[in-house]
């Protein structure tokens, strides 16, 4: 079960396991988070999205691995179902049948660790209600046997909440939310406000605070930023803005506004290297002990 929204929760996730992140450094990130008190692990079906069909899954097997060793107590895994490729399309299948497949097949894969189910991706509109309808009673289901339900990439909202509205408090909601967007959670919570939000993306794939550095992260997923934006961004961090700890780069930034924010419950972080795993925990665990909420 995942834990009360009135506290902050920062997830593990696992998008760049198998792209740019080898095994063995997955696994060094990974004992390093559980070490430092991380509880929380995102992941998809279909991770990681690299159009290499051969990868797909290759995230969550890496992570069935590591539960065999390590075993299942200290970790609670949301996971993403639906989607049927790795290649950056929208495909999926929310049939109630599929739904409960995947779940049966990693509640034996990773035990008491299946903490929450979300639907990935859900592109359905109007005429395809009646199949709207029994996914959300799946997860309804789940939800009442003690599982957390979740959602992210939903076109209609309005379909959820049309299906069940007594879950409407209930959802675990991801959002893209960085300094250039927060539309997906603005668009949500029309329907529902007092869901609870988890931001990803916060850093915007690790942008660097000088114009000619490139982001490892953003360059694996073609995405550009222009110097404008990385100048302003610096300016901010450079400027006397009274806020402590104080953060040292745009990453540290990020998790300082995203922490304080009294809409959000908590942000997905995907470091690539232990070093950046160990920076951003300590960072996070210091906005613990030093801002009130």
């Amino acid at each position: 079960m995942m834990t009360s929204r009135k506290r902050k929760n920062i997830i593990l996730g696992t998008a760049l396991w198998g792209w740019g992140i080898d095994q063995r450094t997955a696994y060094e990130l990974l004992d390093n988070f559980v070490q430092v008190g991380g509880r929380y692990i995102d992941v998809a079906q279909n991770y990681p999205i690299n159009k290499q069909k051969q990868d797909f899954g290759l995230a969550a097997k890496w992570l069935t691995e590591w539960i065999t060793i390590n075993g299942e107590r200290d970790v609670s895994i949301i996971l993403k179902v639906g989607s049927l490729d790795n290649m950056g399309g929208s495909e999926t299948n929310l049939s109630a049948s599929n739904i409960r497949s995947s779940e049966a097949e990693f509640r034996e894969k990773w035990g008491a660790a299946l903490a929450a189910l979300a639907i990935h991706w859900d592109n359905r509109d109007d005429d395809e209600f009646e199949g709207i309808q029994e996914t959300i009673n799946v997860l309804s289901d789940f939800f009442r046997r003690g599982g957390g339900i979740g959602f992210s990439g939903v076109q209609r909202p309005d379909l959820y909440l049309k299906a069940a509205p007594e879950l409407a408090k209930d959802w675990w909601i991801q959002v893209k939310e960085n300094a250039l967007t927060d539309s997906a959670r603005l668009k949500y919570s029309k329907c529902f406000p007092d869901s609870t939000y988890i931001a990803y993306g916060i850093n915007m794939g690790g942008l660097k605070n000088a114009p000619q550095e490139d982001s490892s992260s953003s360059k694996l997923r073609g995405i550009e930023y222009s110097d404008e934006l990385i100048l302003r961004l610096s300016k901010l961090l450079a400027s006397d803005h009274g806020l402590n700890p104080v953060p040292r780069n745009f990453n540290e930034l990020a998790l300082s506004t995203m922490y304080r924010s009294k809409c959000l419950s908590g942000v997905i972080v995907a470091p690539r290297s232990l070093p950046q795993l160990q920076s951003t925990m300590s960072f996070w665990k210091a906005l613990v002990e030093q801002v009130s909420l």
